[in-house]
């Protein structure tokens, strides 16, 4: 009687390194972008073509994305894309319908998004969040009423301050909790009211 080893039954025979290849980072089917670049290709280009009016305007810009102020870049295209509200960076609101523009990414590691200072805020919150795992931006409204309903309170040295925490499942593209704030697209992000 031959004795097997339970190891292999179960995870299968040895396998010879030789004849394996390993994948390296570089042979992944996305590439990967930053935050900047993403935004600059989703909705920058597009909503404010006279910033970037040129090809060699748009390669440069996604070549050399950490020149721009982003935040301030999707402020004044999502105002553009409204039609309906003008950008003017008021206390405790960007907008003249009085929401505000937030712009965050998911941690890669934790999968945590997390949504700063929003104690100050006085209308509905337009969130755009770069998703590292798709090379894409997901869209978040969150109206006047329901800020109070997500906001946190943060701890420490900054225990005056308020936030919005959401965990990423990767596997099913879902926000958990905060998947109900979900648009969407770029465009129904600026013409929601709230």
């Amino acid at each position: 009687m031959q004795h097997t080893n339970r190891f292999f039954e179960r995870y299968g025979q040895p396998v010879d390194p030789r004849t394996v290849r390993v994948l390296e980072c570089n042979d992944l089917p996305v590439e990967r972008k930053t935050k900047n670049q993403v935004f600059l290709e989703n909705f920058i280009f597009r909503t404010l073509p006279e910033v970037f009016p040129t090809s060699d305007s748009r390669q440069f810009a996604l070549a050399h994305s950490n020149v721009y102020n982003i935040e301030h870049l999707t402020e004044i295209a999502l105002s553009r894309a409204s039609g309906e509200y003008d950008f003017v960076d008021g206390e405790g609101y960007d907008f003249t319908d009085y929401s505000d523009s937030k712009t965050t990414s998911i941690n890669a590691k934790t999968r945590v998004v997390t949504v700063g200072s929003i104690e100050n805020k006085i209308g509905a919150l337009r969130i755009c969040c770069f998703n590292p795992f798709r090379n894409s931006v997901d869209f978040f409204f969150v109206s006047k009423q329901q800020v109070s309903n997500v906001a946190l309170p943060c701890y420490g040295k900054n225990s005056f301050k308020q936030r919005i925490l959401a965990r990423y499942n990767a596997e099913q593209d879902h926000y958990n909790q905060f998947e109900q704030y979900r648009v969407t697209d770029f465009e129904t992000l600026a013409k929601q009211k709230g």
